[in-house]
């Protein structure tokens, strides 16, 4: 947004939301009158008003802009009178506007008066169906970019053939593809020059070399194109590896994450996958983290409001005075010894920072650590990996000679981020006693340990460093062991100990993440007997989904082939009636699995953290944040649930299954137009479906078109193009 329009736009939402629309006609037309060219600060505001059933009015307040662009930028007259078109649609001037704008933008266009006589044609009197028309016609001129979303993607246009009334359009692995004019706005979306698509594929090293100078600006870039507001994981899939390496990315991202932070235009969340949202507003940097301090209601998150501004900020004036009064609001709430240490650490940091803060810690960290009991208490209660491991540090150069024997028993508490660091410190030097006196009582007991016995068996399993002296299973009987550990929390947790959920998500994920990489180690050097054993332990397993149990089965019988002769082949989840069924081949169904584990596996865990994390700021009456993050999750979950009801209906075909007399599911078929231009079309199911390389769903208007035609017989097939006559020279098997 304009800075020069971004007090009067706030005012004028604000007049809205009030239902004073007398008083946004005035406010609108100063700011209209303050920066005439600045319309895409306006057109949020013309389309509340048109929402809140004031169009006619919002068109009437565009209108004084038209003849004022004309003068200076005739596109934007041409998109003002398209959002008039819109909004007010009887406008009886509209046609009127609508040629002096499209004239003055588009009359070098050779034939340009064969598209205003097309649409003179086509409107049949009416004057938004004439608008209509031109907008259709001209939504796409030679040199632009637009994207095809069911599968061609990113397009730049090459040619316009106003007397034929087509446009001719490269497409990466389609190129000469013409289509009409009128016809090309229903299929395309038009990419303005700044989006980051287009970007990448006119001026890659230019944008690489931008993003070098200046990080904030191709992240606002990124979040333009993607609706102001994404999270990091998106914003990644679009810069990485085209334009930041991924070698570089967490090193760029630091340097983008600071500058962002001092954006007024920008807010970041929290988290290692933050959302980003690029304001209409600005906020200052100090303002954003007062009110965030301000709604934290614990001391813990206001800690961490406090982290992360102290990070991401750099020293002046107004930082010192801020931070020195967020310490000195944090001293009442610490009452408790975990919440002095914590505090003292904070204030630990601060002086680090900020010199001469004047705040003092409500305790001596160092006589808070020093008692061996007191420590592990407090540590737990941390729930912190950072501070729990420098509370652990602490106590180790304050000890010098028993600190192994309380990081020993620390292995045993509820603080897995700081094991790797606990065992990195005692399997040193003659340490390693501790450690393994707590190994032993972990296997002795896993019901008791199911965290610390996972971390153990993945270690072993991967081959990674473990007390010397430790006699442990061979790594199927290991993993076999999880899985009967898994049973048993599962079982638990149906008896009501509801708070071993996240232990039985960490066991689940431990064994399935990264399509099975844990077992792959275990059943690495075994033998068949061994793997037919554990897959027949796996088979047993109540925790695990449909999903899971694929990937995992799909790992033994990848490593040992002959156990694949003794499973069943792939199935549809339940019964499936053939008229209702989706065809696809096993790895189409396999895609769409892989497409469940990634909702249920990543993304929902995802943003139920960024739930967590909005419910931790505070109110959540007003939490814009939450609310977007909540409706996600719902369309998330909705998607799953829909994708496990269609894998209900999956019709596995195979090969064999194939009848290549007559086109269909799982066959290749070659078509001739009566220009005699031969195409081949792959007919799979939706799963499979690439456009690209010319294979199609057998749901697709295409396909219906010729499915059951034999060879010889003449079809007719639909394009964006429209309906085409072909016949069917040739059909052959796809599948192997």
């Amino acid at each position: 947004m304009s800075n020069a329009l971004s007090a009067d736009v706030q005012r004028m939402n604000e007049l809205i939301s009030r239902s004073q629309f007398g008083e946004v006609e005035t406010a609108f037309a100063s700011a209209a009158q303050k920066a005439p060219t600045e319309v895409d600060s306006l057109f949020p505001i013309v389309e509340k008003l048109d929402k809140a059933g004031q169009g006619e009015k919002a068109g009437n307040l565009l209108e004084p802009l038209v003849p004022v662009l004309l003068e200076k930028e005739p596109h934007k007259a041409v998109r003002v009178v398209e959002a008039i078109a819109k909004v007010s649609p009887k406008n009886p001037r509209l046609k009127d506007l609508a040629v002096k704008t499209y004239q003055a933008e588009y009359a070098s266009i050779p034939g340009f008066d064969k598209i205003v006589a097309r649409a003179t044609d086509e409107s049949k009197g009416s004057d938004f169906a004439f608008v209509d028309s031109l907008m259709r016609q001209l939504a796409f001129i030679p040199g632009d970019y637009l994207f095809h979303e069911q599968g061609w993607g990113l397009g730049k246009v090459t040619a316009m053939d106003a007397a034929a009334g087509t446009l001719t359009i490269d497409f990466v692995d389609k190129k000469g593809h013409t289509v009409k004019l009128g016809a090309a706005a229903r299929f395309f979306a038009k990419l303005s020059t700044d989006n980051i698509l287009v970007q990448k594929a006119a001026d890659g090293d230019g944008l690489k070399a931008r993003a070098g100078t200046d990080p904030a600006g191709v992240i606002l870039t990124v979040l333009k194109s993607l609706n102001n507001s994404s999270n990091l994981k998106r914003i990644k899939a679009e810069l990485c590896p085209s334009v930041i390496s991924a070698k570089e990315w967490s090193k760029w991202w630091q340097g983008a994450r600071k500058a962002l932070a001092k954006h007024p235009y920008v807010k970041v969340g929290a988290g290692n996958n933050p959302t980003i949202e690029r304001l209409q507003t600005a906020v200052p940097q100090e303002t954003e983290a007062r009110e965030m301090f301000e709604n934290a209601r614990r001391l813990f998150d206001k800690l961490n409001v406090m982290r992360r501004y102290l990070k991401e900020s750099d020293s002046s004036a107004e930082r010192k005075a801020l931070l020195k009064g967020f310490a000195e609001s944090l001293l009442p709430l610490a009452n408790k010894d975990h919440e002095k240490l914590l505090v003292c650490f904070m204030i630990a940091d601060l002086a680090q920072a900020e010199e001469d803060l004047g705040v003092s810690a409500p305790a001596s960290a160092e006589d808070l650590v020093r008692d061996a009991e007191k420590l592990l208490e407090m540590t737990v209660k941390l729930s912190d990996a950072e501070y729990q491991e420098r509370a652990l540090e602490m106590h180790r150069a304050l000890n010098k000679d028993g600190w192994n024997e309380v990081f020993g028993r620390a292995f045993l508490q509820d603080m897995a981020d700081v094991w790797d660091r606990i065992s990195e410190r005692l399997l040193k030097g003659d340490n390693q006693g501790p450690l393994l006196k707590a190994v032993k009582t972990v296997l002795d007991d896993p019901e008791a340990y199911p965290l610390q016995y996972l971390w153990i068996a993945r270690r072993a399993i991967l081959g990674q460093k473990l007390p010397q002296g430790l006699e442990l299973p061979t790594s199927d009987r290991l993993f076999e062991r999880l899985t009967w550990l898994a049973n048993k929390v599962l079982t638990r947790i149906e008896r009501g100990e509801s708070k071993l959920k996240d232990t039985l998500a960490s066991l689940r994920s431990a064994m399935t993440d990264r399509q099975g990489r844990l077992l792959q180690a275990a059943i690495a050097g075994r033998d068949e007997d061994s793997a037919s054993h554990l897959l027949h332990a796996i088979k047993r397993s109540r925790w695990l989904s449909e999903t899971h149990l694929s990937t995992l089965r799909d790992v033994i019988t990848r490593a040992f082939p002959a156990l694949l002769q003794r499973e069943e082949k792939l199935v549809p989840l339940g019964q499936i009636e053939e008229a209702e069924g989706i065809l696809a081949t096993a790895n189409g169904r396999r895609k769409r699995e892989d497409e469940l584990r990634r909702v249920q596996e990543e993304d929902l865990p995802a943003v139920a953290k960024q739930i967590g994390e909005a419910l931790a700021m505070g109110d959540i009456s007003e939490n814009a944040e939450l609310d977007a993050a909540r409706e996600k999750e719902s369309r998330l979950k909705e998607r799953a649930k829909e994708i496990m009801e269609e894998l209900k209906r999956v019709k596995v075909v195979s090969a064999d299954e194939v009848d290549a007399a007559k086109a269909g599911f799982g066959t290749r078929v070659t078509l001739k137009n009566p220009q005699g231009k031969q195409v081949v079309y792959t007919i799979l199911g939706p799963y499979e479906a690439d456009h690209a390389n010319n294979i199609i769903s057998n749901e697709s208007p295409i396909a219906q078109g010729i499915l059951g035609k034999a060879a010889g017989e003449d079809a007719v097939v639909t394009t964006p193009e429209g309906s085409v006559n072909y016949k069917v020279v040739a059909i052959e098997k796809a599948l192997a």
